[in-house]
């Protein structure tokens, strides 16, 4: 009897710390993916959202707020030139 208690406790434990035999070597990484150059190209795509934004409103502002016209030159530079632009 302790034979078959022994024998029993041996087969639950190989049978828990066995898993599937794996299929095959999968690998669900992309070899060509480059972190570094993902992320400097978010880096650039959100500078140039920042750009327009902050274009977008030193625009509005001067044109809601002729008085601040030529308080301070670069602002009014940029909003020259995106008149300019468009």
């Amino acid at each position: 009897m302790t034979a078959a208690i022994a024998e029993s406790a041996e087969t639950a434990t190989t049978s828990r710390t066995r898993g599937p035999a794996p299929r095959s070597a999968m690998t669900l990484v992309d070899a060509s993916y480059d972190a570094e150059k993902a992320k400097a190209e978010r880096l650039a795509a959100a500078a140039q959202r920042r750009a327009a934004a902050r274009a977008r409103d030193l625009t509005a502002l001067l044109r809601d707020r002729p008085d601040l016209a030529g308080v301070h030159a670069p602002a009014d530079f940029a909003v020259d030139a995106v008149r300019w632009c468009a």
